[in-house]
Formats: structure tokens, C-alpha cells, sequence
């Protein structure tokens, strides 16, 4: 769903509509997240710290690697 377009500055900055900081709820100072997936840049308001706003980032590439196994793996890679 594309709720509204911003234009890229000439220091490669944007604006926030005021839709989506509404949505959001984000605020002057409020802290968000971009990540790209796939083809897409997704941003995303950071609630309750850092951590738990990026929880699951990079699943898909954990999983392909083979999740605990890759660990084990590369631990073993080490003696």
C-alpha cells in the first residue's frame, strides 16, 4: 500500500509524511529502522529498545545457513 511519495534531497535525506508518522506514531526524535528486503527499503519505528525492534532481521539468511548446524559448523571450523 503506497500511502504517499517523498522526494530525496539534494544530502539524500526525506521528509516522513505526516501519514505515516501518524500510523506510526512517531514524533520529533522518535528513533526508526530501514531494512531492505528483497527489493524493498522498509522502514519501521523502534519500540521498546533497539534490540526487540530488530528481532528476526536476517531469519531468512539464518535459516539458509542452516540455523543451529551453521553454529556447530563453525565451531568446529575453530579446532
Amino acid at each position: 500500500m503506497v500511502l504517499s511519495i517523498a522526494k530525496l534531497t539534494d544530502e539524500f535525506q526525506i521528509t516522513i509524511p505526516s501519514e505515516v508518522r501518524r500510523r506510526l506514531g512517531l514524533e520529533a526524535g522518535a528513533l526508526v529502522y530501514l531494512a531492505i528486503e528483497e527489493e524493498k527499503v522498509v522502514l519501521r519505528a523502534v519500540r521498546g529498545g533497539w534490540t526487540e525492534a530488530t528481532k528476526g532481521l536476517g531469519a531468512d539468511l539464518w535459516k539458509a545457513e542452516g540455523g543451529t548446524a551453521a553454529i556447530e559448523r563453525e565451531r568446529e571450523s575453530w579446532e
